[in-house]
């Protein structure tokens, strides 16, 4: 008889011990997704990325008129089509030196921002006096329609804005020089 009890509390702990690592693998796991979910879906307005080195090329194409005179951009180069991971040059047009950008993605069915952790793109940016522009490396977001937005020029407040654009996701199972190809054929570089 005392043989079967400690095999009872043996099974007891091994099963006691089995359920609760499946319990805290289980919310570990879910953690995890929530963890990802935020990074890359949730507008995040706590973390802003510097761009301290830029790109020095120029973009010479359609120009998208905005809600401020003195500032007009130049974005995207080739078509409205951008894809996610490639690189984009942000050029504008402007009748003054712009020091600072302070901007945002924005859904254009939504209106809702996107934050700068899953958009690729700074709030707070300064632009070197030589160049003149922003590189942007697009995040991974929901594929579809948005424009980016200027809150700030120069730490004045305006209110402009890019002409819509759709990002897509690169096509799935396709080699690095066909990803390449796809971000110079849309203006941009890899």
């Amino acid at each position: 008889m005392r043989g079967l009890k400690r095999i009872a509390l043996i099974a007891f702990f091994l099963i006691g011990g089995a359920a609760a690592f499946g319990y805290w693998s289980t919310n570990q796991f879910n953690q995890a997704i929530d963890d990802l979910s935020s990074l890359y879906l949730a507008n995040t307005q706590g973390a802003y990325i510097s761009f301290d080195k830029l790109d020095n090329k120029t973009t010479s194409t359609s120009v998208a008129t905005s809600t401020v005179s003195e500032l007009s951009f130049v974005f995207p180069e080739n078509n409205t089509e951008v894809y996610m991971g490639c690189t984009y040059l942000i050029s504008w047009q402007s009748s003054t030196t712009i020091d600072t950008l302070e901007t945002v993605l924005i859904d254009a069915g939504t209106g809702e921002s996107v934050g700068p952790v899953p958009s690729g793109l700074a709030k707070e940016n300064r632009i070197e006096k030589e160049r003149q522009n922003l590189e942007w490396t697009v995040g991974f977001v929901w594929p579809g329609a948005y424009y980016i937005k200027i809150s700030k020029i120069n730490g004045t407040e305006t209110k402009t804005k890019s002409r819509d654009f759709v990002i897509s996701r690169m096509p799935k199972d396709i080699s690095v020089i066909e990803q390449k190809n796809i971000c110079m054929e849309s203006g941009g570089i890899f």
